[in-house]
């Protein structure tokens, strides 16, 4: 049987390779004198044309070449790749940029070069400085010193105190926007297991969590690092805790720092996920208008950047086009308009499945889901549901999984496919039970999917009154109303009742919004 494993890392890493980089590779191979030229460019090509790793089609390839022989071109081929991607992107990765002038530095500085390698250092501080790159900006200092304490050439005794004063400033820096950082690691990896707070004494828990590791700083005195890495805690807790307008504030901050400082091209990937935040939190909150105006951003940013931008920030790009464009349909009320941009962003995902995480792609699936749905799509939608409700992770996204359990079951009962219907019920309660997320929306609605069976056809009407009356005060329960923040229950309630289509009512109420707002 033949060993097939898509994601052999060199085959991976081939196959990510952009034209551009594969021409770029065979330029650079081309400069090359060396006896295995011939073999690792074999090599290449055989591992490019595979669009499924195949172990033993490879070694027919390589006339038999296998073992040590084989294991060696492999770790050859794979360093003269990232050595090409280095130099591929040198101009566009700023951080590739100063780690190649800090070598420079550091090859002067060993050849005895001190002027040279002082004369190196200071080209390099303009742009680290206009990056905001302190990590680096310390890792100049410390090379500064080293050169001015081995050749006295500029050094007196207040330069060595400005040196002492820079070094102990930029490394308090550091550590304020990396405790901001590893706070919003945390909260962000609470989120990522089970969502949300669900109840008093997890809320209590994020809240000791959040304020006993956030450090002393004075808020009006923190530098561009520290303020951005802020922002990315208070986020996060935020939207732990279901407090999307300060989420909004947080966001608006974000994305103003990096366009007060001229950064939304240079540190892009940084900016967009501010971007996508912020967009993320505006749809929480409803605010269409303002949505809308921060929609045009994103667009006007694909506009500008999307032909610059390097691949990992055009799969960024992707997702967030993807996940706003289907919460602006949401917040519309209005689905066709959308379907062949939706689809068309859905296909584009999905061939770039490798390089997007597991996260972001159920995010995708679920709204995917929830947007068939309205559109009667039973069969895309029950597809976009199984995605997330086969995967086995059990510490990924557990809110998720359980509202995808919950549509699984409201969409079999609309399909009237009841006998796969019970089974989805039942698995549904497992689950929930399991890990103690059965709130009482959950439990009321699986109770009644499950008496349904029992009542007359004449009879639906009132008992979907009732159960839309039963649910509408546990609406206003910050914690019990959570599955309202992953589907709109009371519309299709409100559908059923009216006899309407579930994509009309969705539509009124968010024109009666805007109306509203």
């Amino acid at each position: 049987m033949s060993k097939k494993n898509s994601s052999q890392p060199l085959h991976q890493l081939i196959h990510s390779l952009t034209k551009s980089e594969k021409r770029n590779f065979k330029l650079f191979v081309g400069r090359l004198n060396e006896g295995t030229e011939a073999k690792f460019v074999q090599l290449f090509d055989a591992l490019d044309k595979m669009s499924e790793y195949d172990e033993q089609l490879l070694r027919r390839k390589m006339n038999g070449l296998a073992g040590a022989k084989m294991a060696n071109l492999k770790s050859h081929l794979y360093k003269q790749v990232l050595l090409v991607l280095r130099m591929s992107h040198m101009k566009s990765d700023v951080d590739i940029q100063l780690r190649e002038n800090l070598d420079y530095v550091r090859l002067l500085y060993k050849k005895g070069l001190y002027d040279q390698s002082l004369k190196q250092l200071n080209k390099i501080k303009a742009t680290a400085n206009n990056y905001k790159k302190n990590v680096f900006k310390l890792a100049l200092l410390n090379y500064e010193k080293n050169i001015e304490n081995q050749h006295m050439l500029t050094l007196d005794a207040e330069s060595c105190l400005e040196l002492h004063r820079e070094t102990h400033d930029i490394i308090n820096r550091i550590d304020i926007a990396q405790s901001f950082f590893s706070v919003a690691m945390m909260m962000k990896t609470h989120f990522m297991k089970t969502g949300m707070a669900k109840n008093e004494i997890e809320l209590e828990r994020i809240n000791k969590l959040f304020y006993t590791n956030l450090p002393e700083c004075d808020k009006l005195q923190l530098s561009f690092s520290e303020e951005y890495n802020m922002c990315r805690a208070y986020y996060w807790y935020s939207y732990l805790i279901q407090d999307f307008d300060a989420c909004v504030r947080y966001t608006e901050l974000w994305v103003s720092i990096f366009k007060k400082n001229d950064l939304t091209g240079l540190r892009y990937a940084e900016f967009l996920k501010g971007l996508n935040r912020l967009l993320q939190s505006l749809f929480r909150i409803n605010d269409l208008e303002r949505f809308s105006t921060y929609f045009e951003e994103l667009l006007e940013f694909e506009k500008l950047y999307m032909k610059t931008i390097d691949q990992n920030g055009k799969h960024l790009l992707l997702r967030c086009l993807t996940v706003q464009t289907l919460n602006k349909c949401f917040m519309e009320g209005d689905f066709k308009p959308y379907q062949s941009k939706i689809v068309n962003y859905l296909k584009k995902a999905e061939e770039a499945l490798e390089y997007i995480d597991k996260n972001n792609r159920f995010v995708i699936y679920y709204k995917a889901a929830v947007f068939f749905f309205a559109l009667n799509s039973y069969d895309e939608c029950e597809h976009y549901l199984n995605k997330i409700l086969d995967d086995h992770n059990e510490h990924l996204r557990e809110d998720l999984k359980s509202f995808s359990h919950i549509l699984k079951v409201i969409l079999l009962y609309e399909r009237h496919d009841f006998g796969k219907l019970e089974k989805a019920r039942r698995r549904a309660f497992v689950y929930l039970r399991q890990r103690n997320i059965l709130g009482k929306f959950h439990h009321v609605i699986l109770e009644f999917i499950k008496r349904s069976e029992n009542i007359m056809p004449l009879e639906m009407r009132g008992e979907f009154k009732i159960l839309k009356h039963s649910l509408e005060p546990l609406a206003e329960d910050k914690f019990e109303s959570q599955p309202l923040l992953y589907f709109d229950i009371m519309s299709w309630l409100e559908s059923k009742i009216s006899a309407r289509p579930f994509l009309d009512v969705v539509k009124e109420k968010a024109v009666k919004s805007e109306t509203d707002f």
